[in-house]
Parts: structure tokens; sequence; C-alpha cells
């Protein structure tokens, strides 16, 4: 019998303001590695997305909070 994927759908990306994901792209140099970061959990996030986070202002002002001590070397 041959083998079945279950397709999971892609992370929306379009819901990241534009400064967030340039600010992730800065950060990590390459948008696959900033796609990544922003659709895994986060322990420094009470281990939600921060693709989900970013949904909102609060979120994504969280999410840039992160970003920043990823910048200066602070371990989040």
């Amino acid at each position: 019998m041959p083998e079945r994927f279950i397709e999971t759908p892609e992370p929306d990306f379009s819901i990241v303001p534009q400064t967030l994901m340039a600010h992730a792209l800065d950060t990590f140099g390459t948008a696959d590695k900033a796609r990544s970061w922003l659709a895994t959990p986060n322990p420094a996030l009470n281990d939600e997305e921060p693709l989900e986070l970013a949904r909102t202002a609060k979120g994504a002002e969280r999410v840039e909070e992160v970003l920043t001590r990823i910048d200066y070397g602070i371990f989040s």
C-alpha cells in the first residue's frame, strides 16, 4: 500500500508586520532561518510561536523584545 502524507498548512507569514520580519531577517541572516524561528514555539515566549503572537500589537512587541535580546547575545 502506498504511503500517504498528510500535508500541514504553510504558516501565514503575511500577518507578520514588515518591521518585525525585517528584524528577524537581520537577526538570522536568511529568510529561511527567520521563517523557521518565527514558526517554532519559543520558551522565552511561553512556548508560543512568534508568528502567532505577532497577530496582535502586544504580541509583536514581545517578539521584537526577544529578537533584540538575541541580537545582543542575551539568552532567550
